[in-house]
């Protein structure tokens, strides 16, 4: 029989224990889709079969789909919202027809919200791979979140004029189109963007902070509240992500607390980039990292007790890379996650 001394103390270290596996609490992951249909391409596609399977899965193995307001509010206390543990926020990118005709049914099915960034150009030309105006609105009187996505998903970091604040300017006036788009059609027009490609500039980024939108990009990761919220990760759900055989581990995952301000732009010159970045809280994290450049495993080197380093070993290829590394939780069976992307261009 225990002690009341020693149940005080088994309650005390159970507290502590919970206390410290939370670092980065309240969180919540969220998801990117953009094609829910079968003949589409298949590298940013879920079948519906599949897409069904993904909701199952949610449902019956405690994961709390929330709308993107709550999540958001939640991590920045704000409206006292709170979040349930495993909160996941569906989104979807480029507004394409099959969100409304094979994804939206389901979604109502299973009673999930979702939010659909879109493209306004399209959707006003009326483009037959698209959904129309009339079937977002309908959407959004059902609850889904329609939100910015530019009028026509330009990479934004395609300038060509030597004058970037020109560009940046420019990429500016669309996003603000886009948006009173979105408000003349739906009636409101949430504080929300997505970028093409996932892609942008510390400017693009900066600007995105300066018109009051919450930033949501394509690399992977949670959100908590010391998110860099110019350009929050998401986890690609769709093409090779989509297999339930990894995807869990994802869901369950947690933001790995690192400092932003020991970040490197996603933009460089080098090909063999590194990055030496400082996690603000190691009270939850052990220091044995799984680290990924692209696909490739490599280790990376402790320089302090709370920073690491992580450098390419062979030069990158152009465009889109990706490094990825994360430590498992002491106290809790999931993974803290983090993902540097990098956009490799000839100088």
């Amino acid at each position: 029989m225990m002690t009341r001394i020693a149940v005080l103390l088994a309650l005390t270290l159970g507290l502590a224990a919970q206390a410290m596996a939370s670092p980065v609490s309240p969180s919540f992951n969220v998801l990117i889709y953009h094609h829910v249909d079968t003949g589409t391409p298949p590298s940013t596609s879920v079948t519906p079969a599949q897409f069904r399977e993904h909701l199952e899965y949610f449902r019956d193995n405690g994961f709390n789909v929330v709308p993107i307001d709550q999540a958001v509010d939640a991590v920045l206390g704000r409206n006292n919202a709170t979040l349930p543990e495993k909160a996941l926020v569906i989104t979807f990118d480029d507004a394409y027809r099959s969100v409304y005709t094979e994804a939206f049914p389901l979604l109502k099915e299973f009673d999930m919200p979702a939010t659909a960034f879109i493209n306004t150009e399209p959707m006003d030309a009326g483009r037959s791979l698209w959904m129309t105006w009339d079937q977002a609105r309908e959407m959004h009187e059902w609850g889904i979140v329609i939100a910015n996505h530019t009028t026509d998903h330009e990479n934004l970091m395609n300038y060509y004029d030597e004058d970037e604040q020109a560009w940046v300017d420019a990429v500016a006036e669309n996003i603000r189109t886009a948006q009173r788009r979105i408000e003349e059609e739906i009636g409101e027009a949430p504080p929300y963007f997505a970028y093409p490609y996932g892609e942008y500039t510390e400017a693009i980024a900066d600007m995105i902070r300066e018109e009051g939108y919450i930033g949501f990009a394509q690399h992977s990761g949670g959100v908590y509240s010391g998110s860099d919220f110019r350009g929050v990760p998401r986890f690609s759900a769709d093409g090779i992500y989509a297999s339930l055989n990894t995807l869990p581990t994802k869901l369950a995952s947690k933001p790995m607390p690192v400092d932003y301000d020991t970040v490197p732009e996603m933009l460089t010159t080098d090909r063999q980039p590194s990055m030496t970045i400082r996690v603000r809280d190691m009270s939850d994290m052990t220091q044995n990292l799984n680290c990924f450049v692209n696909s490739e495993w490599t280790d990376a080197e402790w320089v302090s007790s709370d920073t690491f380093r992580l450098a390419a070993q062979e030069p990158l290829r152009d465009g889109r890379n990706r490094f990825n590394c994360t430590s498992r939780s002491r106290t809790g069976n999931f993974f803290y996650w983090y993902s540097q992307p990098w956009v490799v261009v000839s100088e």
